[in-house]
């Protein structure tokens, strides 16, 4: 009978001690098995996690060449680059648009191609190569510092494989796809941040069936030889966003990772984890995302969400309103974790097709969306910020991670020093900055 009482007790009894958690600093919601937190306690978690992840509180000490502290020193911070990387998905359509060049490159520093890089698009007929638009397309992104993920060498599901790609022997399809790997990764190795190699071979095996259980262990080797320095990546669906999806839960997309790594000859080989991120029109289940993060983050490897958006059903009652909610609901708990480095949205202006969502209509105006998005943008970055030291020339500054010129000015001679500063958790290891001024 005691049993049975604290069986029935357990639950209440773990309620209240979280409850009693959410004033505390130390509050984790993932760490329960229930969900007695509300979006307020949840949302001040993800705060607490992106001020101890993605900033860094740093304390600036001014001094004259002699030693002695300036008092009340101006300092004029700004931030020149962050650490986290906002992307969106590109395709040929921008390059006849200097309207939509000009709105691309104002916001984002990283990007995918839907499919100008894809090996249908590059050789749609057998021996014949066209490499004109990601050619144009990577040379409009080298020019505005746009890093590119090449998406993708191969492909798993042979729905996407060209028609005289699925004829082809066993042989003959080996033979092929290592010309498709030396042909596209040699034209681009060293200018692209890393490579889908075999894009959805969890959920697919169109290469392993025909080649053998190691095919996708076979050329992620065969593009590391070639492009040593580039970051080789798995890009998958369902990872994170459905919990009952038997194909690519992480315990399995770690499981294939290792193998790739333990290959013969892939040790070396750097591996990124892309999450395709495509989520649906049902409440995000928080613990399941948070949960699947954590378990990828143990590898410290790189994570990229890597076409993330939210496909709503245009019968359901305000599906646009709950887009815009269940996306801000997502980019908030994946900026939280600071293991993911970088988030690519899927399509930015309806320039591109819009299928799922649009960040911007036919005239680059903001839909709700890029409202949501710009905001996010604005709100995760230090941007320009004005301090004074106090009477010990002394001051301390919260800054998002990233890189950084600081102008500090005497208040009472007007003279000046500047500094460039790399902030991360490495760079500045004590946290604290000494900067002099000519006086």
């Amino acid at each position: 009978m005691k049993t049975l009482i604290i069986i029935f007790l357990l639950p209440c009894i773990l309620l209240l001690l979280v409850h009693a958690q959410v004033n505390d600093d130390s509050f984790d919601p993932y760490a329960t098995l229930f969900s007695p937190y509300t979006k307020q306690e949840w949302r001040s978690y993800q705060e607490k996690k992106i001020n101890e992840g993605r900033k860094t509180e740093l304390t600036f000490e001014v001094s004259y060449v002699n030693g002695t502290k300036v008092r009340g020193a101006k300092l004029y911070i700004k931030q020149l680059t962050s650490d986290f990387h906002w992307g969106c998905g590109m395709t040929h359509r921008i390059l006849n648009n200097t309207a939509y060049k000009k709105w691309f490159a104002s916001r984002f520093t990283a990007a995918d191609f839907h499919n100008e890089l894809k090996w249908y698009w590059t050789e749609a007929t057998q021996g014949q190569e066209n490499y004109a638009d990601p050619d144009a397309m990577i040379k409009f992104a080298d020019e505005h510092g746009i890093i590119v993920r090449g998406h993708t060498i191969l492909w798993d599901d042979v729905k996407y494989n060209q028609k005289w790609v699925r004829k082809l022997s066993p042989e003959q399809l080996l033979e092929a796809a290592n010309r498709r790997v030396d042909s596209v990764v040699n034209r681009y190795k060293g200018r692209l941040i890393g490579w889908d190699v075999m894009n959805e071979n969890l959920h697919h095996n169109f290469f392993e069936k025909r080649l053998g259980k190691n095919a996708s262990s076979l050329f992620f080797n065969r593009v590391h030889k070639i492009d040593p320095n580039a970051v080789l990546f798995m890009n998958e669906f369902n990872t994170t966003e459905h919990v009952n999806d038997e194909y690519a839960p992480p315990v399995k997309y770690l499981r294939r990772m290792k193998k790739i790594q333990s290959f013969p000859g892939n040790s070396e080989v750097k591996m990124g984890i892309g999450l395709e991120s495509h989520y649906g029109a049902e409440p995000i289940d928080f613990h399941y995302v948070r949960s699947s993060l954590d378990s990828l983050s143990q590898t410290g490897l790189p994570i990229w969400l890597t076409e993330l958006d939210v496909k709503m059903d245009p019968n359901l009652k305000n599906w646009s309103g709950l887009q815009v909610i269940y996306l801000e609901e997502i980019l908030r708990e994946s900026f939280s974790h600071e293991a993911v480095k970088a988030m690519i949205i899927w399509t930015g202006a309806s320039i591109d097709g819009c299928d799922v969502m649009c960040m911007a209509d036919e005239n680059l105006v903001n839909t709700p969306i890029g409202d949501l998005i710009d905001g996010l943008m604005e709100e995760w970055r230090t941007g320009e910020i004005e301090a004074m030291a106090d009477f010990n020339g002394s001051c301390q500054v919260s800054v998002f991670n990233g890189g950084y010129e600081v102008k500090v000015v005497d208040p009472v001679s007007n003279a000046s020093s500047r500094v460039s500063l790399k902030v991360d958790k490495v760079s500045i290891p004590d946290k604290m900055v000494h900067v002099q001024i000519m006086g």
